[in-house]
């Protein structure tokens, strides 16, 4: 457990959900029957110059746009630091990469598609625009990648405190990609409905991607605000255990909480987590959910994360289509529960 005290003091998100940018940003319930949930894109003619724009992938294009609506969101231009945590980095220029390779025996290849493929692109591009040359981490650490992130902005604003840091969680999904998770089993051949995710007892999820970006600060801002008080991430196999383990840390960390989000994903090796949080640890609490919005992807807690800071700087409410048993009436302290596969995360928000 990190003792941490991180304020968000502005949010961007590109998702399947819609983004940040367009006004009726989770005010719809979610209608859809389909394998898979492809960002929303928004207009990026205020983010992005457009002969910069052709040449980016979509991978870059969603988190530039996440990003710049972060910080437009908070009021400044430039951060004084970045940390990005992405699972899978840029797969469409790596797929392009390496097919040219076959596809040329290895001759005579452009060095383009590998420079804009590596997981740090995306931090790079951004810190270029910005024209932020301060601290800038990317973190590859599978389901923890945004969570490792999220760590290095603490560790980074204990020792310079008072500054601006960008940080957020990007995944971006490709036909080769979603192809080789269907077969791995992670995500589902099938077509879903929002139903299906929620209450669902399937082989496999939907497929999902997109991009959260947020500012963070650990001074206490003037307006209202979601504060980061822990992080509490592992990894176990048995779903037991790692619902015992969340069962553990909430009653270590003595909170009354408000309302919980989960990260229920309709893929029948995960309910038995899910079921047992719902209906034993918090049988009498709020309870909401977020992947019938985003679908599934190893970096979907920052929409998560996301969600929930975009609807407390517009004195909201969470979405009523996402409860699960009952509405929140105060949103003060609510955790947030989240998995990929193997990997959990459990985050402590209190709102200042």
């Amino acid at each position: 457990m990190l003792s941490m005290e991180l304020y968000i003091t502005g949010t961007g998100i590109v998702s399947g959900a819609g983004n940040t940018g367009d006004d009726g940003f989770l005010k719809q319930e979610p209608s859809y029957h389909a394998d898979k949930l492809l960002c929303v894109e928004p207009n990026y003619t205020a983010y992005i110059p457009p002969m910069q724009l052709r040449r980016m992938s979509k991978a870059v294009r969603i988190g530039i746009g996440a990003s710049k609506m972060a910080m437009a969101s908070a009021g400044i231009e430039k951060p004084d630091a970045i940390a990005v945590g992405t699972a899978m980095g840029c797969l469409a220029d790596t797929e392009v990469f390496l097919g040219k390779m076959i596809a040329q025996d290895e001759q005579m290849l452009t060095p383009t598609a590998f420079i804009q493929s590596t997981h740090n692109t995306v931090s790079g591009q951004i810190a270029l625009l910005a024209g932020c040359y301060g601290h800038n981490h990317t973190y590859v650490q599978r389901g923890h990648s945004f969570e490792h992130a999220i760590i290095n902005t603490q560790l980074y604003l204990t020792e310079n405190s008072n500054q601006q840091m960008l940080v957020g969680g990007i995944d971006e999904l490709t036909d080769g990609s979603l192809a080789a998770l269907q077969i791995g089993g992670i995500n589902r051949k099938e077509n879903s409905t929002p139903a299906d995710v929620l209450n669902g007892n399937h082989t496999g999820c939907i497929a999902g991607e997109g991009a959260a970006f947020f500012t963070v600060t650990n001074t206490k801002p003037a307006q209202r605000a979601v504060c980061i008080k822990d992080v509490y991430a592992f990894t176990e196999k048995d779903v037991t255990k790692a619902a015992n383990k969340i069962d553990n840390y909430v009653s270590a960390i003595h909170i009354h909480a408000d309302a919980v989000i989960l990260g229920l994903n309709g893929d029948e090796k995960s309910n038995a987590f899910y079921q047992f949080l719902q209906n034993s640890v918090f049988n009498q609490i709020p309870q909401y959910a977020f992947k019938q919005l985003c679908g599934e992807y190893a970096t979907a807690s920052a929409f998560a994360l996301g969600m929930f800071a975009s609807i407390i700087a517009k004195n909201e409410m969470l979405p009523s289509h996402s409860a699960l048993n009952k509405e929140a009436t105060e949103l003060k302290n609510v955790l947030l529960i989240n998995h990929y596969m193997h990997y959990y995360s459990c985050w402590w928000l209190q709102v200042v």
